[in-house]
């Protein structure tokens, strides 16, 4: 076993690791439904019998010469080689080769982003951004940003979960001389008061901005919260970003001491891929972070969400929306369990390319115009398991009512061997497809050290993948994925899509540009609850569309 993968190992023992850009990583994972998924194509026989009538059916010979022959699996992904040093300050250093361009590629992980606000929202976002702006050591932050420009260098800083993460690109002969301005950067930074101010006055106007126009940030704000509910405590997942309000609690104090806390050389992992060499790469390292301070990062609370009673639904209100942003979220088994890949399997059976979600919801069948679903890895507890829908307002219903039955019929059938298999197979053709590029590798190791995983994670989560059966899926289906383990959140009118939704239960309705405080709540309607037993109803309701009208 590599000294990386035991490096991991000890790391399992923290109480915080990073994950790059959750933000990012929901932007993405959204985008997945921004527009529908490819459907499989007819099967060239039966696309030419359709074509041609009752035409004959060329002989077998014929059909054989024109047939294209049948191709061979994808080539997996394969991590190269990963060296992995650690520093006697306790700092980790991690270098992988790639000599395809004379570039360079820098990931600093600081093992503290917004999981360690506290009840400071967006402290590490702003303390982030204020490294990069306000400058480091004798030099004010224009300087810093001229001097890394000078070198060739691109360097932006990503706040993600658990981590924040300084992203730095440049040559490969001027390596050195970036990582020492990388090392004042993230070990002397001035935390400059007067560019925290200008920080937060553009990150206020965003969140507002965010609030009136952002219908995806608003159903996470309110998604995240109801998912990771805890009785007594604010959970570190509950808040996905900060309200104009939030962000103007925070002071220079407070981003000096979480900088303090949290940026300490045992909570810090330097990864470098591209043209250099692990020699070359320590050296480098152990030059420009000479900061030996043997503090422990602070212990969070990371305390298992209470799962919802049943079904909690909620409408962030944008009147005179013409689109309603459908999200519906459970939570599923950590990501270390040993049933993870199962709710990865079970997710795609939903909504991958070619599953539930894309077959039945999708136009020109189905009413939506974007569905999807997908897992979203985080470094503590359970895995959320998400599931968007893009309709017009007045098909709400119909598309709320489907999903719900969806996940409600995988729950209690067993899917079938053929959609584990096509399920499984995307699942591990997608792993590590970036890692031929020194950026993309950079990246992937980083995750991995995110989430705590070996350097040969994917080769054993690929024959974990493999391993999965139509049972497995099944019962993790059974136990996580159910309606009433459910949070639905809707953006969209509330006038239109209020009496749609409280089919299914309460509605609480919550304005975005006030924090969203409630304003009101829409009781269940008993008389229009969906009958029971009854399908996916996106067909019967595109029959009969002034049923879904208020």
């Amino acid at each position: 076993m590599s000294e990386g993968i035991h490096r991991r190992g000890r790391r399992a023992r923290r109480t915080a690791r990073p994950f790059l850009s959750w933000a990012a990583a929901l932007a993405a994972a959204v985008a997945c439904g921004c527009a529908p998924a490819a459907r499989a194509p007819r099967p060239p026989a039966q696309a030419a019998a359709q074509a041609q009538g009752a035409a004959e059916a060329p002989p077998p010979e014929a059909a054989r010469r024109e047939q294209p022959p049948p191709s061979g699996p994808a080539r997996p992904a394969r991590m190269p080689p990963i060296a992995w040093a650690e520093l006697p300050s306790g700092l980790s250093v991690a270098t992988a080769v790639n000599r395809a361009l004379p570039l360079v590629e820098v990931r600093v992980v600081v093992h503290g982003g917004s999981a360690a606000d506290g009840e400071r929202t967006g402290l590490a976002a702003l303390t982030g951004q204020l490294l990069l702006r306000g400058g480091a050591g004798h030099l004010p932050g224009r300087e810093l940003l001229a001097r890394l420009e000078s070198l060739g260098a691109s360097v932006s800083v990503d706040t993600g979960l658990d981590a924040t993460v300084i992203r730095l690109r440049t040559t490969s002969d001027r390596l050195a001389e970036a990582i020492e301005l990388l090392g004042l950067l993230v070990q002397r930074p001035r935390l400059d008061a007067a560019e925290l101010a200008k920080l937060k006055a553009r990150a206020a106007e965003a969140a507002r901005d965010r609030a009136h126009a952002d219908g995806r940030w608003g159903a996470m704000m309110v998604l995240f919260r109801d998912l990771y509910a805890l009785p007594t405590e604010l959970h570190p997942y509950a808040s996905f970003g900060a309200t104009t309000a939030e962000l103007a609690k925070i002071t220079a104090a407070d981003c000096r001491a979480f900088h303090s806390a949290w940026y300490v050389p045992k909570n810090t992992v330097v990864v470098v891929a591209g043209d250099t060499t692990p020699e070359a790469t320590r050296a480098a390292v152990e030059k420009a972070f000479a900061d030996r301070r043997a503090d422990e990062p602070p212990a969070l609370s990371f305390t298992d969400p209470m799962p919802p009673r049943s079904l909690k639904l909620t409408i962030v209100d944008r009147p005179k929306s013409a689109e309603t942003e459908l999200f519906l979220g459970v939570l599923g088994p950590e990501r270390g369990a040993q049933d993870f890949p199962a709710l990865a399997v079970a997710g795609e059976v939903l909504g991958g390319p070619s599953g539930r979600f894309s077959q039945d919801l999708l136009e020109p069948r189905g009413a939506a115009r974007a569905a999807s679903a997908t897992t979203l890895e985080v470094a503590h507890g359970p895995v959320p398991l998400l599931a968007h829908a893009s309709v017009p307002a007045a098909r709400t219903g119909a598309a709320a009512q489907a999903m719900l039955e969806h996940i409600e019929r995988l729950a209690t059938t067993a899917p079938s061997q053929e959609e584990v298999d096509a399920a499984a197979r995307r699942l591990a053709g997608g792993l590590g497809l970036g890692v031929e590029t020194a950026a993309g590798l950079a990246d992937e190791i980083a995750r991995l050290s995110v989430l705590d995983l070996p350097d040969d994670h994917h080769d054993g989560y690929r024959k974990e993948l493999r391993d999965i059966t139509p049972a497995l899926a099944g019962k993790v289906a059974a136990d996580h994925v159910r309606p009433a383990r459910a949070v639905v959140v809707a953006v969209g009118d509330a006038q239109v899509i209020g009496p749609m939704l409280s089919r299914f239960g309460d509605v609480k309705v919550v304005d975005p540009t006030r924090a969203f405080e409630r304003k009101r709540t829409i009781p269940r309607d008993a008389s229009a609850s969906p009958a029971a037993g009854q399908g996916p109803a996106l067909d019967a309701g595109r029959d009969a569309p002034a049923q879904e009208q208020p």
